[in-house]
């Protein structure tokens, strides 16, 4: 049945594909300096305004652009700072061929006693767990002021409030919740002390930091996301509904103060200090220290690599716990390649190594690390398809497998501010012993089948 179903999806992306002619090519759908045709559908909005700019979205977003979004005023910032107000919202549905459906009020190592149990519904897709329903995933909402420091000091800012299914994975220790670990053992450790949510969905802010750019330099303090990975958490910055298993291991915000020099067109650097991964302002004992960079050797090839060491008091992830203190080194590689104008291909690596301290010495803790391909070809303004393989090596104290995914969708995009995502995926476990495989069906199974569709909207 299932190579029924993929082969039937490839087939029909193949004979979609023939049916384009000369014409199509000749009336500008692939010339990439049509600004109605996006040139890449990796983890930037930006590419959709200015598509002749190189990959990296160097144009106006800085290092962060690719999980900013684009700038409100129409070319990336390049117009100059402005004020703006813009939004989108995701809903869809995720099923998986076990039949299998979400459990809660049922106190377990990952989720507490009020939380869904990651093990059951559709098990490890992260934003995509419940199976009976549909699911709000995203209700997005970013205002501030885009600041270009091109023609002097400017100072803004960006505050995003965000609130659905996925947005556990933006809530920091310390601002969305103030105590407790994220799904230990303890029943109430899952909610923490006075966390905004309960059950499936939960509320944020995943960024509220002022901005200021001068020349060549630009300075971000607050709450921000991290650029680690090639899957956003924002559904706008995503080609698949799903997400891919390297996000697992990766930060996603950090709070504290994150400084963005551009050499030149083609290179920018980072560095930066925050108060710990996904927390801020807990406590002022955690440290880490943010580096990397982001480098377009040619229009159609980019490399981004970003690096965090530290320590958290509470821990970051789900997996150890030791006398609340943890010591991380986290880094990741994402290469981007425009293969021709319509097809992209990108590739991330991730690496987490994280040592829990337990009666004053640090030991074991997770190490893992993972990677991920996706490959896409623009058909059309309005048609994307979509192949994305990747794999993640756990190496945890319950958990120690290799998890393997691939996902076959496609993106119907018929207007500016409506995109239909359905996707096909499969899921499999490979190594250590059958205990540590079965991470799916409620922890009876080796693999999964699943899929569903989701309608993101922009406004």
């Amino acid at each position: 049945m299932r190579k029924i179903v993929f082969g039937c999806l490839g087939a029909a992306a193949v004979a979609f594909a023939l049916q384009l002619t000369v014409a199509d090519v000749q009336a500008g759908f692939f010339n990439r300096c049509d600004p109605c045709v996006p040139v890449e559908w990796g983890p930037c909005d930006a590419v959709l305004s200015d598509p002749c700019a190189p990959i990296g979205c160097f144009d106006g977003c800085g290092f962060n652009g690719c999980f900013d979004g684009c700038l409100p005023n129409g070319r990336n910032g390049n117009g100059g700072g402005g004020f703006f107000l813009r939004g989108h919202m995701e809903a869809g549905f995720f099923a998986n061929g076990h039949g299998n459906r979400s459990t809660y009020g049922v106190a377990n190592t990952f989720a507490g006693a009020r939380g869904a149990d990651p093990w059951s519904g559709n098990s490890n897709l992260l934003q995509n767990n419940r199976l009976t329903g549909g699911q709000m995933n995203q209700v997005y909402l970013s205002m501030g002021r885009a600041v270009d420091g091109r023609r002097g000091l400017d100072i803004g800012g960006t505050i995003d409030f965000a609130w659905g299914s996925d947005v556990y994975q933006v809530q920091s220790r310390g601002l969305e919740f103030d105590t407790g670990r994220m799904g230990w053992s303890s029943a109430d450790e899952w909610q923490g002390s006075g966390r905004w949510g309960s059950g499936d969905y939960f509320s944020a802010f995943p960024q509220a930091f002022v901005e200021v750019a001068f020349d060549r330099w630009n300075v971000k303090a607050g709450k921000f996301y991290l650029p680690f990975g090639s899957t956003s958490f924002k559904s706008t910055d995503n080609f698949f509904y799903s997400w891919s298993p390297t996000k697992m291991i990766a930060p996603t915000t950090g709070g504290g103060v994150l400084t963005t020099y551009r050499v030149n067109n083609r290179l920018s650097v980072i560095g930066g200090w925050t108060n710990g991964l996904d927390q801020f302002g807990e406590t002022s004992n955690d440290n880490a220290f943010i580096g990397g960079f982001n480098f377009s050797p040619t229009s159609r090839f980019n490399i981004r690599y970003t690096l965090a060491t530290g320590r958290n008091t509470y821990e970051p992830h789900m997996w150890v716990a030791g006398d609340d203190r943890l010591q991380y080194f986290v880094n990741s590689l994402v290469v981007t390649t425009r293969l021709s104008h319509r097809l992209t291909l990108t590739s991330d690596w991730t690496y987490n190594q994280t040592r829990a301290r337990f009666a004053g010495e640090y030991v074991e803790g997770i190490y893992a690390y993972g990677f991920n391909n996706e490959l896409v070809f623009q058909a059309n303004n309005r048609w994307a398809f979509g192949t994305r393989f990747g794999m993640l090596r756990p190496d945890w104290t319950d958990r120690k497998t290799e998890w393997y995914t691939v996902s076959l969708g496609a993106n119907w995009t018929p207007n500016q501010w409506l995109t239909v995502k359905p996707e096909v995926r499969y899921d499999w476990t490979t190594r250590g012993d059958s205990a540590d495989r079965v991470w799916f069906n409620d922890t009876r199974n080796t693999y999964q089948v699943s899929g569903g569709v989701s309608a993101v909207v922009k406004f």
